[in-house]
């Protein structure tokens, strides 16, 4: 049995953890999935390992006032 058919028969997520030798988050996030991919949404797949999207900037001239961080004011 998987997490989900064992949430859907009345148990925990504290007693599936201990069935199934997981953490309570690692259920948590187990049942999300599962539950996800049965209603056929899988946009949280396709970007899962991706990195988060930089924007390049453009260079800054010489003298241009930063704040304390780096950032632009």
């Amino acid at each position: 049995m998987n997490a989900l058919e064992l949430f859907r028969t009345g148990r925990d997520y504290i007693e599936i953890a201990a069935i199934l030798g997981m953490s309570v988050p690692s259920v948590e996030s187990e049942i999300h999935r599962l539950r996800s991919a049965e209603k056929g949404d899988t946009a949280g797949q396709d970007h899962a390992g991706s990195e988060p999207r930089r924007f390049v900037r453009r260079p800054l001239k010489p003298g241009t006032p930063v704040n304390f961080a780096g950032g632009r004011v």
